[in-house]
């Protein structure tokens, strides 16, 4: 009986080792099974978590690369309005310099004109000053001409009387200069003097109208020819009259008369004069 008690509590504490040996066992497999389990559920939540975290930092990259090439554009935009401002300030400064001696030059030409203008304003009182005199010389001059006009020889008279009258219309005009009717009548002196020197024949109706040639020598002599040639006359100044001159003198004066239309050469010619036997006084 106790053999039988004893096998049955080796069997029973067998039993007890093997159900406590299969006990460790399936808590060694469940734990092993749910650490491995944890295992693979961290791996798949640190997996997660990193792609997240990947993710979310090639978008920050992306991001900021985004913000990047902004602000470099704002960087180059700004470049570019600095170096338009700096090229503007470089042309304004050329400008400033090129103004300054545009003005210095201007001031000494300003300056310059106000001396001209102090030389012309006394110019002007001057002129005043000469007009005062000049006027009634020149009146004078143009009444000693008409006088020696009357005194001379009476050739071209309705030219010189139309010269004169209108010399005298130009003193009373407003809107000719003093010198310009100055040298109007200068102008007319010079012509009377060109007569004294100068052969001349031409052609006039004369007071009785009767067209004759004229032969003028200076103002030593004046002869009239008819048209045909056939008779001629000298004017006397003493008498005022014309003097008919003999035949035998034709020739020569008509070949004076050829010399001054310069249809034949100069020669020596032997012409009448009719010297006056009073003095006359007045002339240029």
């Amino acid at each position: 009986m106790t053999l039988s008690w004893q096998k049955a509590v080796s069997g029973l504490i067998a039993r007890s080792t093997l159900s406590t040996s299969i006990v460790k066992n399936t808590v060694k497999y469940v734990v092993k099974n749910t650490v491995i389990g944890a295992s693979l559920l961290s791996g798949i939540s640190m997996a997660t978590a990193d792609s997240t975290v990947l993710d979310e930092g090639r978008s920050g990259i992306a991001k900021g690369v985004s913000q990047a090439a902004k602000s470099q554009q704002k960087v180059d935009s700004l470049d570019d309005a600095y170096q338009g401002l700096l090229q503007d300030y470089r042309a304004t400064n050329g400008e400033i310099d090129q103004l300054k001696l545009y003005n210095k030059q201007m001031s000494a030409i300003v300056e310059n004109q106000q001396a001209e203008i102090i030389k012309i304003d006394q110019q002007v009182r001057d002129i005043e000053f000469t007009e005062q005199g000049i006027l009634p010389l020149m009146s004078q001059m143009l009444d000693s001409l008409e006088q020696f006009n009357q005194l001379d020889l009476p050739f071209l008279q309705k030219e010189r009387a139309t010269r004169l009258s209108k010399l005298r219309e130009l003193m009373t005009r407003a809107d000719i200069t003093v010198s310009e009717k100055y040298r109007r009548v200068l102008e007319a002196f010079q012509i009377e003097v060109e007569y004294g020197r100068t052969l001349e024949t031409y052609r006039e109706k004369a007071d009785d109208n009767i067209v004759y040639d004229y032969l003028r020598i200076g103002r030593t002599a004046l002869y009239r020819l008819t048209l045909a040639g056939d008779s001629a006359w000298a004017w006397d100044k003493t008498s005022s009259q014309w003097l008919a001159l003999d035949s035998s003198l034709l020739r020569d004066v008509r070949k004076a008369q050829d010399v001054a239309r310069q249809t034949a050469a100069p020669e020596l010619l032997t012409l009448p004069i009719i010297a006056p036997t009073a003095n006359l006084t007045g002339g240029l």
